[in-house]
């Protein structure tokens, strides 16, 4: 009797999730619509008019992307150039953002290239070809932009730099000096070590130098670097999505009552919870989301995917990949599997699944991805 009872039960959930399989990728089927890439930092298709026709009525929208790829800035310069932003927000510390900015904006083109060669290894993201062309297509278009992450251990040399060659304060200078002697020194080693802000001198300068009378700037970059520091050291994810959240809420009366656009790592950007799946923390995309639904305005999610690239390709997003089996781009429209899921129609046990299909509304599947370069300095 109990063997009859475990066949059946067995042959129940087997007819169940088979019955959700096909459901999950009849819903895929139907909101899947191709795009393809016009050469022209454009597209073209039915899944590009959708999208562009979402990006212009949403107040935010947030790019959640896969780091370090040629597409993802392509298809971002593709947006701005149809669509006006007053604002743009990117994964890298406030400070070096506007260091950059300052300098495009202000140095020669000769000027320009001898500070990039210089620096570029300190500009975190920047430092790649596609975003740094992204950036300073922004620029050009008088678009605000805006920093919100904590300082990179690479650009400690840039911002102490700055810091030194603004400060009037002699002791300041020499303290500076030092640590960029000192930093310049350990750069050579093999793994943590050469990072110099991770180092106990660097903590016992910063210590050193708040003690001293600093201007509301100075300490302002200094704690900054104090603060990256212990994240780095302690390893403290759940402070560094602290420090950025602060960041935009201390950014928030220059951007809530106008368009924005997020670019950062996908694991920030869901309305939801985030799609790491071994944390409960409500990262900066559900912030977003919050403000502009207190506002009575909407936030775009849109998550972007390399065919491949992501290690839960064959298995979370099988649905997804079944459809974009072509050299095409794809936009899946989540928001119907979103709506299935809870309405209890559809149950989706995959845990990091379920949270992109919460968190997004769109997911882009991008055909082939390649890998970005550094900053060439002719």
């Amino acid at each position: 009797m109990k063997k009859t009872i475990f066949l059946l039960l067995t042959l129940f959930i087997t007819n169940f999730n088979y019955a959700q399989n096909i459901l999950l990728d009849s819903l895929v089927q139907k909101n899947g619509f191709p795009f393809q890439n016009d050469k022209n930092i454009s597209f073209q298709g039915k899944g590009w008019n959708i999208l562009l026709d979402e990006i212009k009525q949403s107040n935010s929208v947030l790019l959640g992307e896969t780091h370090f790829t040629n597409e993802i800035p392509y298809f971002t310069n593709a947006i701005i150039n149809e669509v006006k932003f007053d604002n743009y927000f990117l994964e890298v510390d406030p400070y070096s953002v506007d260091l950059i900015e300052t300098k495009i904006k202000s140095l020669s083109t000769e000027q320009l290239n001898s500070f990039v060669k210089e620096y570029y290894t300190n500009f975190s993201f920047l430092q790649y070809e596609p975003e740094f062309t992204l950036f300073k297509n922004l620029v050009k278009r008088n678009t605000k932009i805006y920093g919100a992450e904590q300082i990179s251990v690479f650009a400690d040399q840039m911002i102490i730099s700055s810091l030194k060659e603004t400060s009037k304060n002699k002791k300041m200078i020499e303290i500076y000096e030092q640590m960029l002697h000192n930093s310049k020194l350990i750069a050579s080693k093999e793994g943590l070590e050469k990072y110099y802000l991770l180092s106990e001198d660097c903590l016992q300068k910063i210590d050193l130098l708040l003690k001293l009378k600093l201007s509301d700037k100075e300490r302002k970059q200094i704690e900054a670097l104090k603060l990256s520091r212990e994240i780095y050291t302690k390893r403290n994810h759940p402070l560094r999505i602290q420090l950025m959240k602060n960041i935009l809420l201390h950014q928030m009366p220059d951007w809530n009552n106008k368009k924005n656009l997020f670019k950062f790592g996908a694991v920030h950007l869901p309305k939801g919870e985030t799609i790491l799946t071994k944390t409960d923390i409500y990262d900066i995309g559900s912030l977003i989301s919050n403000i502009e639904e207190a506002n009575f305005r909407k936030s775009l999610h849109i998550m972007l995917v390399g065919k491949g690239e992501d290690e839960n390709d064959n298995t979370s997003f099988k649905s997804f990949l079944n459809v974009a089996k072509d050299d095409q781009w794809y936009c899946f429209d989540l928001r119907p599997l979103k709506k299935s899921i809870l309405q209890n129609k559809l149950k989706v046990d995959d845990i990091y699944l379920s949270r992109v299909i919460k968190g997004y509304d769109y997911l882009i599947y991008i055909p082939k991805v390649t890998e970005s370069k550094d900053i060439s300095i002719k």
